[in-house]
């Protein structure tokens, strides 16, 4: 028998309580959750909020709006909502002379007249470097344009910014489908996300396929940029040393993630922050190995986080990973985060890390520049997680 295993009918019985005893509070978080976004038009009276970091919660009545970072919401005596596009006055750190500096020079997608407008598109990054405005919130399904198949493939080649999970169908949950083209200004790279691609094309047909072209920040290389088999100690050096990060994964809710990580290297760089198994209570231990039977980290990867200005990087819940050992996990899906001194000013647009260095010989040699040859092969599937003889993957 497991250390956590215990009688869990009583926590079910507790937890059942609890229900009920915040059913008002829950119960005007989901009306607020189902409310979209709404577009205003012009700027009318009333109360305006936004947030840059964190979460921000505006609450009128029964209706509860939740704010990520970037995002705005607008109430009046009518109404509350969230609102799709953030006012120019609420938008300050993106007005500033730092902001503008940092930015690179924005164009419309309309303002194109090439007739392989896809190619355009990268060659304004990479030679000027310009970039399309507005930015399309492709989570909510927006898209810069439809592609025919043929567009697509010709920046394809084996690279890739994030592993999805392999136990799950990629559009079963809340991923759009939408097709994302990342582009890299640093390292002049076009990475096509091939998990998506195959499955897009063959439902959508080779015509027209929604696309959303991600510019990045010139410090910022997709993943594969250190290899096969890249360590947190790698990229922890790039990033202090060069200030050169990985890119975000598109949605690690969905289960994305930039690397698997060893017990072992866990156990190495967090040595002060995993407890032992048995410095961790037993309801919590019941619980993590609940969830990790449930669906392991198909919903909630683990996170890493690195602080340029202390040099420090700490990951959360570190006793997830050791109730994951115990179950018999050996590599844990990770994703890396970063907080710089620029961090506000990031959300305004890609463009220059304020006080970025060049890449130099203390990063890794880069993978193909574009353009890519047309026949490269698609990525081989990621290595999945590899569960104890208990756990299950989720299926969801």
């Amino acid at each position: 028998m497991n250390q956590c295993s215990m009688n869990i009918r009583f926590l079910i019985f507790i937890a059942f309580l609890l229900s009920i005893a915040f059913a008002g509070s829950v119960s005007a978080q989901e009306t607020g959750s189902t409310q979209e976004c709404i577009e205003l038009k012009g700027t009318p009276a009333g109360l305006y909020a936004t947030t840059d970091e964190g979460r921000t919660y505006l609450s009128k009545e029964n209706e509860l709006v939740e704010l990520g970072p970037g995002e705005a919401a607008f109430a009046d005596k009518d109404r509350i909502a969230c609102i799709k596009r953030v006012p120019h006055f609420l938008d300050w750190p993106c007005a500033t002379d730092a902001a503008r500096a940092r930015m690179f020079a924005t164009y419309k997608l309309e303002d194109i007249e090439e007739q392989n407008v896809a190619k355009e598109v990268v060659r304004r990054y990479f030679e000027i470097p310009e970039v399309i405005q507005p930015v399309p919130r492709w989570v909510d399904g927006e898209f810069h344009k439809e592609f025919p198949l043929n567009d697509l493939i010709q920046f394809a080649n084996p690279q890739y910014w994030y592993h999805p999970d392999t136990s799950r169908n990629m559009f079963s949950g809340k991923r759009p489908k939408i097709q994302l083209i990342s582009l890299y200004v640093g390292i002049n790279q076009v990475v096509v996300d091939q998990y998506t691609l195959d499955p897009l094309s063959k439902e959508m047909g080779a015509d027209g396929i929604p696309t959303v072209f991600i510019f990045q920040d010139s410090n910022v290389v997709p993943i594969s940029y250190f290899g096969d088999n890249v360590s947190i100690e790698e990229v922890s050096k790039a990033f202090l040393e060069r200030q050169i990060k990985v890119a975000e994964v598109p949605m690690w809710e969905e289960g994305d993630y930039h690397l698997l990580v060893t017990i072992e290297e866990f156990e190495k760089h967090f040595v002060d922050y995993i407890p032992e198994l048995e410095d961790i209570s037993e309801a919590k231990c019941v619980a993590i190995e609940t969830n990790l039977k449930g669906i392991g980290f198909s919903q909630k990867p683990l996170f890493v986080t690195f602080f340029a200005e202390s040099s420090a990087m700490i990951v959360d819940n570190p006793a997830r990973v050791r109730v994951a050992q115990s179950m018999g996990f050996k590599r844990l899906p990770t994703v890396i985060f970063f907080i710089e001194d620029d961090q506000y000013l990031q959300r305004c647009g890609p463009g220059t890390a304020v006080g970025g260095a060049p890449f130099g010989s203390t990063t890794p040699i880069s993978g193909p520049l574009v353009p890519p040859s047309a026949d490269a092969p698609a990525p081989e599937p990621p290595p999945s997680p590899e569960p104890g003889p208990e756990v299950t993957a989720s299926s969801q």
